[in-house]
């Protein structure tokens, strides 16, 4: 079984794929762009934790995954190019990554680097869409649309047209609001990921 979700909030995310193990499904693979891969299971006694490590060198990486491999833990990913790790275990009383406060905060502070440098790089896609120029195609969609006379046309000369354009409008006016929009929620995630330290901040 195969379900597509985006997720900004790691935390969420978790409880997601937990909950899909509560039902009996596992998952089993994940890629960059949403989708999730899941299979039945009878062995509900599992839990899969997530982890942010972006700035592991490749020789670190090796250890890294090594150090929890060690400890009855199994990547669902080979890879990670986002610094996102996902990882899968039998229930034994120890199935948390970190087991004290400090390394939570850590694990907070690299989710806060993760959501500012996504934050960042959305802000600059917006930008590089947005110019004094094309501005009034962000805000009204009949400006999107470039070609001449368009909306004095009628019947199935406009018909025509209208249907031709849609798709390269669409791509003119979709993009700098996704990119605003993730702006925006992985700066409310960031914020968010601040205030968890505070839980752990005695």
């Amino acid at each position: 079984m195969k379900k597509f979700k985006i997720f900004f909030d790691i935390d969420k995310e978790e409880q997601w794929l937990n909950h899909m193990l509560s039902k009996g499904w596992v998952c089993t693979k994940i890629n960059s762009v949403g989708f999730y891969t899941f299979k039945s299971t009878a062995d509900l006694e599992q839990v899969i934790r997530i982890d942010c490590q972006q700035d592991l060198r490749k020789e670190d990486q090796t250890n890294y995954k090594q150090l929890y491999e060690d400890f009855g833990w199994q990547a669902l990913k080979e890879k990670s190019y986002d610094g996102t790790y996902y990882w899968l275990k039998r229930k034994d009383g120890n199935d948390q990554l970190f087991s004290d406060n400090d390394s939570q905060i850590a694990k907070y502070k690299r989710l806060m680097k993760h959501s500012s440098n996504w934050a960042i790089l959305s802000f600059i896609w917006f930008m590089i869409f947005y110019n004094n120029d094309n501005f009034s195609k962000f805000l009204h969609i009949k400006d999107a649309y470039f070609t001449p006379g368009l909306w004095d046309k009628e019947g199935s000369a406009f018909l025509f047209a209208f249907l031709f354009e849609t798709p390269f409008a669409l791509m003119r006016f979709i993009p700098p609001w996704l990119f605003l929009a993730a702006f925006a929620m992985y700066l409310v995630m960031y914020f968010r990921y601040r205030k968890s330290i505070q839980q752990f901040i005695q």
